[in-house]
């Protein structure tokens, strides 16, 4: 086994980072993020690492891509270290691929039951045992992505010790615990706590709606680094607008005329992609964009109900072109308009 890495950036500086997202944050969405300006860093959906496991080839093929000349890390989920290690040897065929993730962060009830991802943030030795195993037999970039806990926060410290043990080169924090799923506040003081605790740098995760916020996380944190997940889909730009506000300049402001170029980007890719059910595939894109489209929601309404592709691309004209192309497209989204359908009560208490 070769040398371990280290971190690909440092301590200083904001390294940008976009969130694996299942079933979204394929090679198709990754090309079309990065001609609107790319993070440094991809992270691409997990493998599930079981007994039976095999790499899928949709999230392969994502893992093996450069958008924009940009790399992307692979993540692993599971929690059987006999089988993470045969993973390891899989990958290992794969010289193109540098940089590993282990998910300790998955909220989804269906993935913590199992006591994987964010199921494992209630057993830090067995988070120690993994990751040491993964850092003694992977020699590139290994990092770990956690959430403040599994029902509660108060054991954060004894968590993130657990992971450093472990020998990450870099932690990426969500700052909500996985019972909160991405509902509540963000505690960003653990994260705070989280850099003044590693020797290695710590990425922010959760409610980085915008350039400003970003900046505003890092100024509080002090992290290396932001990761960006709903909130690049609802406004593909985020990642130009961090790095020009980075360097003190006035961040692109697109218009809705872009924004419908953006969304017939997605629809070709999601045509491409052979999705037996391509409106309510374009939906789920849809539910974030809509966020920033129109105060009221009138858009997501009237999105939400449409039947088919032809009936869900005029909404989106009706609202994306004409009279409103050259509408500026805000950064940040619209107070009270919940891109989560189920969610709508608890909107009006935060930013989703």
């Amino acid at each position: 086994m070769s040398l371990p890495m280290s971190a690909p950036f440092g301590k200083t500086g904001l390294a940008t980072f976009l969130a694996p997202m299942q079933d979204i944050t394929d090679a198709y969405f990754m090309e079309i993020i990065a001609r609107r300006g790319p993070p440094d860093f991809y992270v691409a959906e997990y493998f599930r690492i079981h007994e039976f496991f095999e790499f899928e080839p949709r999230v392969l093929r994502a893992v093996l891509s450069r958008p924009g000349g940009r790399p992307v890390c692979a993540q692993f989920i599971g929690g059987d270290e006999a089988h993470i290690l045969r993973a390891l040897r899989e990958l290992s065929k794969y010289p193109q691929i540098t940089s590993l993730d282990l998910n300790l962060g998955c909220p989804a009830p269906k993935i913590y039951r199992k006591n994987v991802g964010g199921g494992l943030l209630r057993s830090p030795e067995k988070i120690r045992a993994l990751a040491r195993a993964i850092r003694e037999n992977w020699g590139g970039v290994f990092s770990v992505k956690m959430r403040l806990g599994f029902d509660s926060s108060d054991a954060f410290e004894g968590l993130f010790s657990a992971v450093l043990d472990g020998g990450p080169d870099f932690v990426t924090v969500h700052a909500r615990t996985v019972k909160q799923l991405y509902r509540g506040a963000c505690d960003y003081s653990k994260i705070a706590l989280a850099v003044k605790m590693s020797p290695v740098p710590v990425v922010a995760n959760g409610d980085i709606w915008s350039a400003h916020k970003a900046l505003e996380v890092a100024r509080q944190t002090k992290c290396a680094g932001v990761m960006v997940g709903r909130h690049a889909v609802r406004n593909p730009w985020i990642f130009r607008q961090i790095s020009e506000a980075a360097r003190s300049e006035t961040p692109y402001s697109p218009t809705l005329g872009e924004v419908r170029g953006y969304v017939g980007d997605i629809l070709r890719s999601v045509l491409a992609s052979s999705a037996r059910y391509p409106d309510s595939r374009m939906k789920k894109y849809l539910n974030f964009i809509g966020a920033s489209v129109d105060p009221d929601g009138a858009f997501l309404r009237e999105m939400r109900i449409s039947r088919g592709v032809p009936e869900l691309m005029r909404v989106c004209d009706k609202y994306m072109l004409g009279g409103r192309a050259r509408l500026p497209f805000p950064q940040e989204p619209y107070a009270g308009v919940c891109p989560r359908p189920n969610h709508e009560d608890r909107c009006q208490e935060t930013k989703k």
